[in-house]
């Protein structure tokens, strides 16, 4: 059986998503805050965070293509 950090695979999952979901909730009420305490700070974070996604989707296609 595979372990990491000397546990089974499947509860180092377990953890490494419940940090996903909690990471994404936090997020989510950062981002209530900053739609109601300023609008145009918002406004650039969806900005860079739609650049760093279609970074993240050129890097993937890169790697599962094999070039760079």
């Amino acid at each position: 059986m595979s372990k990491a950090a000397g546990q089974p695979l499947p509860n180092a999952l377990i953890k490494v998503f419940d940090l996903l979901v909690e990471s994404r909730i936090r997020i989510d009420a950062m981002e209530q805050i900053l739609v109601k305490t300023n609008p145009v700070a918002y406004e650039l974070y969806l900005g860079t965070i739609e650049n760093l996604q279609a970074q993240k989707t050129a890097e993937v296609k890169k790697v599962l293509t094999g070039e760079g």
